[in-house]
Order: structure tokens, then C-alpha cells, then sequence
């Protein structure tokens, strides 16, 4: 089993907590990581970086583990940009 493990750090800022869900934001952001059907994301930690000017900033500590010999198929992920 060939197994490549990676973190991405993704800066979230909030800006109103009434037209935000934190679960639904999380999700989004582990999806728009994922880039093969077989990849596992977590969320690692989410940091609250504190508020400036007005805004809510966290930052998520997202863990990608990528199993290579199974990477299963290619998704179509348009939050993923690709070489030329």
C-alpha cells in the first residue's frame, strides 16, 4: 500500500454568523480538497485566528490521506485548478 498523507491550511472568514453554518462551510471546504473518489479528508483543527475589522477569521487544518495504488476515479472538481 502506497500512501501519500498531506495538510492543507484554509484561512475562513465569516463576516455575518446568521447567514453562516460552520458544518456546511467545513464540508464544503474538505470537498473542494478532495480530488480523486478514494480520498480521505478530515478536518484536523479549525484555530480561531480572532476578529478584524468586523470579521470572524479561522483557520482550518484539513488532512488528506491518498491511498496511490487505489486512487479510484478523477473527480470533475472545479475548486481544483490543474497544470496547463
Amino acid at each position: 500500500m502506497n500512501i501519500k498523507k498531506n495538510q492543507v491550511f484554509v484561512e475562513l472568514e465569516v463576516a455575518n454568523w446568521d447567514n453562516t453554518d460552520l458544518s456546511s462551510s467545513l464540508i464544503e471546504i474538505c470537498y473542494s480538497q478532495k480530488e480523486y473518489e478514494n480520498d480521505l479528508i478530515e478536518v484536523h483543527q479549525v484555530v480561531d485566528l480572532g476578529k478584524h475589522k468586523g470579521k470572524s477569521k479561522y483557520l482550518i487544518i484539513i488532512n488528506i490521506t491518498r491511498d496511490l495504488d487505489n486512487l479510484g476515479d478523477e473527480l470533475d472538481n472545479p475548486y481544483i485548478v490543474k497544470g496547463p
